[in-house]
């Protein structure tokens, strides 16, 4: 993915996120990324081949870590 199709806000990752000891630090980053997201428009419409491409991981890499933030 090049420069110009990247988002161009910032993320605020909370403490509780940060200190988890059970994310992983690829998790954590994706947490930020899906709130900056949502921050813009109230929601994230970005499916997870967006995060696959921005990460350069598999889709159900990108699967996993969403599910492990939800539990």
């Amino acid at each position: 993915m090049n420069e110009k199709n990247r988002a161009n806000y910032y993320a605020i990752i909370p403490a509780k996120i940060r200190y988890d000891k059970n994310l992983k630090p690829a998790e954590k980053i994706l947490y930020g990324e899906l709130t900056a997201l949502s921050n813009k428009n109230g929601y994230c419409h970005a499916q997870n081949r967006y995060f696959a491409n921005l990460y350069n991981v598999s889709n159900e890499t990108v699967s996993r870590w969403i599910s492990h933030l939800q539990s």
